[in-house]
């Protein structure tokens, strides 16, 4: 397999086309600014000490040392203490760092219990480094470190480590790009390899799932990474894009959708108040109020002017109402009404006119087509008599104003 020799090859890894995926202005942040970032998650903080106490078990192991499970979690508490620091952020309220340093407990033990004596074929290699050429033409490579590589028979088997809280389903997994990347990074290097088997333990649940990949699979895979890359070398905007997963990025006081959200939340109450944009918004949203509550307002009070006016009209038998320049006319109409869907009339009616032979004229008993075909006379007068037996009647007035013409003003 040829390497990266000099010059600048384009290595992408899977993370990064996820994170693109994500968000691209995280991408731009992260991999083209290169902008360094103190803060981390609790979540990826206690996933990096599982996996450093399961690379540690599987190195003792390849020299046939075991490791008790005790000896284990110790280490793992160790490697917690040295590394735990006051940029660590814990974003879901009601968690403490306790509770997550016990989740990583309970998923070495649950891992542990399942799999002792760990005799389940031979490890390769540990954090095992791979890359491979995605695209010759536009020299595309790929890198990334395969948790755990193990050999049984002749079957070799991709393992990878999650420590997330979601369970995928099958169909996720067997869609799955990273694991996808490793069989092509490991293709070749070792004779007689019958099968290559990618498994994920989902350590959380203490679940594993288990999946594979063919040729045509691993083509599609690659053209697929080849499509996101050729979007990521087009891209001039890296417009930031907004999910749940903003709360965990460690990005957000460098996102103008984000950044004012970090300003201000480490300002006291006072501070917070008066600072400018918090003035400007609530300014904004105060008036934004003022004018619905003054439409509404407004609304009601015009209501109020047009039943006076068909009320006066009434009164004097008038369907014309002169004002100082404008004219309002009163339109009178008496509609005709058929049931609505929910009307237990209406099914009645339904049946009727399916019974007669007339349901397609009607495109599906529309009430407006019903009253549109009565008034046109086109069906026998007895069954529009019949029909009419559903119709309802309903006055129904509007108003028109007109600027009055300069004659009529005179």
């Amino acid at each position: 397999m040829p390497k990266p020799q000099g010059g600048f090859m384009p290595m992408y890894s899977h993370s990064q086309l996820s994170t693109y995926e994500h968000c691209p202005h995280q991408y731009k942040l992260a991999y083209i600014d290169k902008i360094e970032v103190e803060t981390e998650g609790i979540e990826a903080f206690m996933g990096s000490r599982v996996h450093d106490a399961l690379e540690r078990l599987y190195r003792d192991l390849k020299v046939t040392k075991l490791n008790p499970l005790e000896d284990l979690i110790q280490f793992y508490n160790q490697v917690w203490e040295k590394n735990w620091n006051g940029m660590i952020q814990i974003v879901r309220k009601g968690y403490t760092a306790e509770d997550y340093r016990r989740l990583g407990e309970k998923c070495l033990t649950d891992y542990y219990h399942r799999y002792c004596p760990f005799d389940q074929g031979r490890t390769l290699g540990l954090e095992e480094y791979v890359t491979f050429l995605l695209n010759e033409e536009k020299s595309y490579w790929i890198r990334g470190y395969i948790d755990r590589l193990t050999l049984r028979d002749s079957t070799l088997e991709i393992h990878d480590y999650k420590t997330s809280s979601r369970l995928p389903t099958q169909e996720d997994i067997d869609l799955d790009r990273q694991l996808g990347f490793y069989q092509m990074g490991i293709e070749g290097k070792w004779k007689d390899i019958e099968e290559v088997r990618l498994i994920w333990h989902y350590l959380a649940f203490d679940v594993e799932i288990q999946s594979s990949r063919n040729q045509k699979q691993l083509d599609q895979t690659r053209q697929e990474a080849i499509g996101v890359i050729q979007k990521i070398e087009s891209d001039t905007r890296f417009i930031p894009k907004e999910s749940p997963l903003c709360n965990w990025c460690d990005y957000q006081a460098f996102c103008p959708k984000r950044k004012h959200l970090v300003l201000v939340e480490s300002l006291s109450a006072n501070e917070y108040l008066q600072e400018e944009g918090v003035t400007i918004v609530n300014r904004y949203v105060e008036m934004k109020e003022r004018k619905r509550v003054l439409n509404e307002e407004m609304d009601l009070e015009l209501s109020k002017l047009e039943e006076a006016l068909v009320a006066y009209a009434q009164r004097e038998k008038l369907e014309a109402i002169l004002g100082s320049d404008h004219m309002a006319k009163i339109n009178t109409e008496l509609k005709e009404k058929y049931p609505l869907k929910g009307d237990p009339r209406r099914r009645v009616l339904d049946e009727y006119v399916k019974k007669i032979g007339k349901w397609m004229e009607v495109s599906d008993l529309n009430p407006w087509m019903l009253s549109r075909v009565v008034s046109r006379g086109s069906w026998d007068s007895a069954l529009i008599k019949k029909v009419k037996e559903f119709c309802s009647r309903e006055e129904t007035r509007s108003i028109i104003v007109s600027k009055l013409k300069q004659d009529d003003e005179s």
